[in-house]
């Protein structure tokens, strides 16, 4: 059985740009984003770092909380 080298190439492909991805959503969320960028280059684990990434909260949260006066109106 033979391996099409455009196989693995869309694989690394895939592979990167899901790293990638895991990368930005974690500095956007305030987690480490080498620790899930490295976890995003490891076939299947990179589904597992994903999954936790969309389901793990925002730590910078409270630091955007809004504030909403009593007086006005909220969204």
């Amino acid at each position: 059985m033979e391996i099409h080298w455009l196989t693995i190439v869309l694989m690394i492909v895939s592979q990167m740009a899901l790293s990638w991805y895991c990368s930005q959503l974690a500095e956007e969320k305030g987690y480490a984003a080498a620790l899930f960028a490295s976890l995003g280059i490891i076939p299947l684990v990179n589904l597992i770092a994903l999954l936790l990434l969309l389901l793990l909260p925002d730590r910078r949260l409270a630091e955007h909380r809004l504030h909403f006066s009593k007086h006005r109106q909220q969204p």
